[in-house]
């Protein structure tokens, strides 16, 4: 049998990036500080010979940056849980371990800021699953860990507490499957211990007491982008009683629910304190002004007047009502000024008799010289 030869031809090296780094990561962090984990990518990914290049004086002048602006960005990578950093006896970073999200790892070694030693990567593949367009959100997806993976979390706090929280729930040992629920659950997702007991919890209230349905609810809070127990208390008082009523007067149906707005009815509810009966009717007055556009928006506008008005039952709103009807009554006649006129209903008084003397004629009289004189003008002209 003839050993083949891989010839690489004119295809071109390129640097993989995860998508997740670029949905979640690359547009919170600084510019110069996504330079410095993308050149940190492209270093495990060259077959060229770099060690002279790596260290962080080189790198600082590679991207014309101090030295200290460089360490600045390991420090922010370290911190997002992207990289590990080591450090030598001198407190000075002798090597830097580069982490997808799935854990799969690229091995930085050996950099001080003098001198470096050696650069090498193990391969790994990170695969994501987007979501519907209306959250934006992306989760990594479920996949099987390592025995050594596995061991890896033994140290881990949070992960023994789900352990032994999970067999108390289900009342017998965890299978395998189970183990890697729990760990797609704390490492996938990346929820806390106090979010995944609250998602067990209310699984086994809810009559669901497998892990593998505890997950799947899991998986549904991540793709709505929820990760704390208040966010899930929110989800779930949207999805029941008031928020029905008020998509239904907005003509509307919460198929994918938003967190804006799930955060309104929330605040509506929650901190105002306001009974279904004064929520649809403030939503019943954003219809009569608006059919379209931020429907929640312009409900919370009026909610919040009413909050601030101490508002507590139907009664206080036709308080308000009044109120602001004689403020507009009031505000229209001082605008206009026609509107203040007063017109009376009793006949104006005869006008006074005057002070001078008054002329007067006898009609009669003056005919008869009117025709006394016509007579004398025919005689005179025969």
């Amino acid at each position: 049998m003839c050993k083949l030869v891989l010839d690489r031809g004119s295809i071109a090296e390129f640097t993989s990036v995860s998508n997740i780094f670029m949905d979640e990561y690359m547009p919170r962090a600084n510019g110069e500080f996504i330079k410095i984990y993308l050149h940190l990518l492209r270093l495990v990914n060259s077959n060229n010979d770099i060690a002279d290049e790596l260290t962080t004086e080189r790198i600082a002048d590679k991207f014309n940056m101090l030295e200290s602006d460089v360490i600045r960005a390991l420090n922010y990578w370290a911190e997002q849980n992207l990289i590990t950093l080591s450090y030598n006896s001198q407190n000075e970073i002798s090597g830097i371990t580069l982490e997808s999200i799935l854990r799969n790892r690229y091995i930085v070694k050996g950099i001080t800021s003098t001198e470096t030693n050696l650069l090498a990567s193990a391969s790994g593949q990170s695969e994501s699953i987007p979501v519907p367009e209306s959250t934006g959100h992306v989760i990594p997806a479920k996949r099987k860990y390592t025995p050594r993976e596995i061991l890896d979390f033994a140290d881990n706090d949070t992960f023994n507490d789900i352990q032994l929280l999970a067999q108390t729930y289900l009342g017998r040992p965890l299978s395998s499957n189970d183990i890697n629920s729990i760990l797609y659950m704390i490492d996938g997702l990346c929820f806390d211990a106090d979010f995944i007991e609250y998602i067990m919890d209310a699984c086994i209230k809810d009559g669901f007491n497998s892990l593998s349905s505890i997950e799947k609810r899991a998986v549904e809070y991540a793709r709505k982008d929820i990760n704390s127990i208040e966010e899930a208390k929110a989800d779930k008082k949207f999805r029941e009683g008031i928020s029905k009523s008020i998509y239904k007067i907005f003509g509307q149906a919460p198929t994918v629910p938003v967190r804006k707005e799930i955060a309104y009815i929330a605040k509506w509810t929650d901190t105002y304190g306001f009974t279904d009966e004064i929520i649809i009717e403030a939503c019943n007055r954003t219809m009569a002004h608006m059919h379209s556009g931020n429907l929640f928006n312009y409900t919370d506008g009026i909610l919040t007047r009413w909050y601030t008005n101490n508002v507590k039952d139907m009664s206080d709103i036709e308080k308000l009502d009044k109120l602001h009807s004689e403020e507009m009554s009031k505000t229209f006649q001082k605008n206009i000024p026609f509107a203040n006129a007063k017109f009376s209903k009793t006949p104006k008084a005869a006008p006074k008799k005057q002070t001078f003397d008054q002329r007067t004629y006898d009609y009669k009289d003056l005919e008869r010289k009117l025709i006394a004189n016509r007579d004398s003008k025919l005689k005179s002209n025969k």
